[in-house]
């Protein structure tokens, strides 16, 4: 008999070239009992568009190469969750399938179980042979009159209890037990001793408990379509799975609501697994690397900012050290910013800035703008790989900077001898006893010069110490390693302290910070912040550069960026950005006076909606620029993610129905995009509801200036009243064939035409 598997091609030219390699004979594991005869549907990104068949295996120095035909080509492409979770030749093992979307580890091929009533695996019609996924209310099952042929049904004992009784599959007659699945549940809930209630289930998704707002979104439209209608049909059998049947997943952290820190049983909460959907951004990420700034283009919907995040996800795993966006926000090396037409200069690069102190006193400082912050992170993380034993492990670009006195120069050498050779600052001021759980306010009593204060409460740790030296010069700098602390175990006077690591011994050529220091003089007062950033703090600490140490990209991603005033924002920084400019070429800031260059490792992603007519606008120098990549509506991605709703409306072939007349009445930069047909978002048919009336009618009527005969030709007449000119609200109610007003007509949008 032969057998069928999906295959993971995630390199291109595998898929391409009809064959799977491994590198030796002990990664024969990989080929998971695959032999010459066997079928394999091969995925590369998420779709599988071509039916194989192994013809041998061949070994050439100690790599092992499966070579296959292609027996059958598919077009559209196939899906998992679309084509063949739902097949009915195919034993539905949701948990084999589960790990074959979800995770790139473990085997190359997973075989599927055919049912025995199975044809030849290359005559099977995947638009034909599918399976619907049912959560249906025990009293609905009289009704076999709704039911169709190898529909599969989760039946539910009743609404207020809300407990899975039974999984059963009509087979045109009757219905029977479905042993791969009641079985599959069952070792899931343990035998029943962890099964819960829809209700239960839902209770845990809640952010207070698990925190899955997308399995907490899932189980309300189905709670919601059972109340209504008495049935929920599953669209996407791997989110049944994931929401219902797999009931909480495992996890072996400490839970926070577990008062005697048991392992919980949690959901692993909405966290994106990595799997070869990343290898569709691949090409955009190796595009990063030959231009830096990218911009993503395309109609509203087509998820630009959503695109933005997976190419860096793919940005990272092509450096070799895979990463979600969600980890890379985390560590502080992505920022996410909106032009709009109010945004500036300052904003952007450095700008004054207002600020009162204590006493009420306006006064104005130079700050630097989200760009020069996010160029100062990158500086700084270049920095601390080559200085060793992690010092600055707590410096950012946002640590400060402050000059220090230890002693007055050259009468009080003892001094900074003592404190130099234990790693300490210290200053002289106020009381003989630590202030260390004293207010501010306690502080200001004792110590009239505010220098007591600032040493307790605002140095922090990782922020950078200059020591003084002469009115332009310094002879030490370190880092603060520790909290405030009183110590008299010295005769000096000075007990108040903290601990530094020094980084840089200047004494004996000390270093000249007059031009850095904006050409200011420094003062005698003992501490005080400088207004040098930290960035440019550490250019002055020689280190030894470590090429084994590869420097952390940096993302900077700026949505609507053709809505902002593009020369008035970059200003002279539009040179800088360029690619072969980076670390190369400086300009002289005109607020700070300070020579500021970007660093190479400093990636920019924009986003433009081609809808919007300020695009026409785009500063030309930007063009030249920025590599543009035109992201546009993917039927095949919302055929994958949502095959119906329903059960009855297909989106994507409604968005391309849309789409097509849009184009044809005004141009393709204002169609639809589909994150307004996917799953997150149409999970019922009242989800679907709401996205129509809501979201894309309004955005026809905008396109189309409320004109509702253009909207109507597009969409239908069903939808307006021609006397009123008011939109109608169509009936959700569904009729003896399952089928509401609602669903008919958006269905004849893509059937017959209007």
């Amino acid at each position: 008999m032969q057998n069928l598997f999906i295959g993971k091609f995630t390199k291109k030219d595998q898929y391409e070239g009809n064959f799977y390699q491994v590198s030796n004979e002990r990664e024969i594991s990989w080929f998971n009992g695959l032999i010459e005869g066997d079928f394999v549907l091969p995925s590369h990104g998420g779709y599988f568009g071509k039916l194989l068949k192994c013809m041998a295996f061949e070994k050439q120095d100690g790599a092992i190469k499966a070579v296959f035909d292609v027996v059958k080509t598919f077009s559209p492409e196939l899906t998992l969750t679309g084509n063949i979770v739902c097949c009915k030749h195919f034993s539905p093992d949701m948990n084999l399938l589960n790990k074959v979307i979800k995770s790139t580890k473990g085997y190359g091929f997973h075989k599927i179980e055919l049912e025995e009533s199975c044809p030849s695996i290359d005559t099977i019609d995947f638009e034909k042979s599918q399976r619907r996924f049912l959560v249906v209310l025990n009293e609905m099952m009289s009704n076999t009159n709704f039911f169709k042929p190898s529909d599969v049904c989760v039946v539910i004992n009743n609404l207020n209890a809300a407990e899975i009784e039974d999984i059963l599959e009509y087979n045109g007659q009757k219905f029977q037990r479905h042993d791969v699945l009641w079985d599959l549940y069952q070792e899931k809930v343990d035998g029943g001793a962890k099964k819960y209630s829809l209700h239960q289930l839902l209770d845990f998704a809640d952010a207070k408990k698990d925190a899955a707002p997308k399995k907490e979104k899932y189980l309300n439209a189905v709670l919601a379509a059972l109340e209504a209608d008495k049935y929920f049909v599953a669209d996407n059998g791997v989110a049944l799975y994931d929401n219902i049947l797999v009931g909480r997943k495992q996890y072996t952290t400490k839970s926070s609501n577990s008062a005697d820190g048991e392992t919980s049983d949690s959901d692993s909460g909405d966290e994106e697994d990595f799997d070869e959907s990343l290898t569709a951004y691949g090409q955009y990420a190796r595009l990063m690397e030959f231009n830096p700034n990218i911009i993503l283009y395309g109609p509203p919907g087509t998820g630009k900012t959503y695109g933005a995040m997976r190419i860096i996800e793919a940005f990272e795993s092509l450096k070799g050290n895979p990463a979600s966006f969600k980890a890379v926000k985390e560590e502080g090396r992505a920022r996410f910013i909106t032009f709009h037409q109010a945004f500036s200069y300052e904003e952007f690069i450095e700008g004054l800035r207002p600020e009162t102190d204590e006493k009420g006193n306006i006064r104005y400082d130079i700050k630097p703008g989200v760009l020069r912050r996010i160029a100062e992170e990158c500086k700084i993380q270049e920095r601390k790989k080559d200085i060793k034993d992690n010092v600055l492990a707590d410096t950012t670009g946002e640590s400060k900077v402050w000059k220090v006195s230890l002693g007055r120069r050259n009468t009080d050498d003892h001094i900074y001898k003592a404190l130099k050779a234990n790693e300490e600052i210290a200053i002289g001021y106020g009381p003989e006893e630590s202030v260390v759980d004293w207010t501010d306010e306690q502080i200001d009593e004792a110590d009239k010069t505010g220098m007591l204060k600032v040493l307790r409460s605002k140095v922090q740790i990782g922020d950078i110490v200059f020591i003084f030296n002469s009115i332009k010069t310094i002879r030490l700098i370190g880092v603060i390693v520790s909290d405030y602390y009183y110590s008299d175990e010295d005769t000096f006077g000075y007990g108040h302290r903290r601990k530094v690591k020094w980084i840089k011994d200047c004494e004996k050529d000390p270093v000249d910070i007059f031009k850095l220091n904006q050409e200011k003089q420094l003062t005698l007062s003992s501490l005080y912040e400088l207004k040098i950033n930290s960035a440019d703090a550490l250019k002055l600490v020689d280190v030894k550069e470590d090429k084994t140490v590869q420097s952390k990209p940096y993302y900077l991603i700026i949505d609507e960026i053709n809505r902002g005033n593009i020369a008035k924002i970059f200003g002279e920084l539009i040179t800088l950005i360029e690619k072969d400019k980076r670390d190369a070429l400086s300009c002289l800031l005109p607020y700070s006076g300070q020579e500021f260059t970007l660093p190479k490792n400093l990636y920019i992603i924009g986003t433009m909606n081609t809808s919007d007519r300020s695009i026409a606008l785009l500063d030309t120098a930007l063009r030249r620029r920025f590599a543009f990549i035109e992201i546009a509506p993917d039927a095949t991605l919302v055929e994958s993610k949502t095959p119906t709703v329903g059960g009855n409306v297909s989106p994507a072939k409604l968005m391309n129905a849309i789409n097509e007349k849009i184009t044809d009445k005004i141009d393709r930069d204002h169609r639809i995009g589909h994150s307004y047909f996917l799953s997150d978002d149409l999970i019922s048919k009242m989800d679907l509801y709401h996205a129509w009336y809501y979201k894309i009618l309004p955005l026809l009527m905008e396109y189309f200036y409320n004109d509702i005969s253009q909207v109507g030709e597009i969409v239908g007449e069903r939808f307006f009243d021609k006397k009123s000119g008011e939109i109608v609200t169509l009936g959700l109610k569904a009729n003896e064939s399952g089928i509401s007003e609602f669903e008919s007509a958006l269905m004849k949008i893509y059937e017959r035409g209007n």
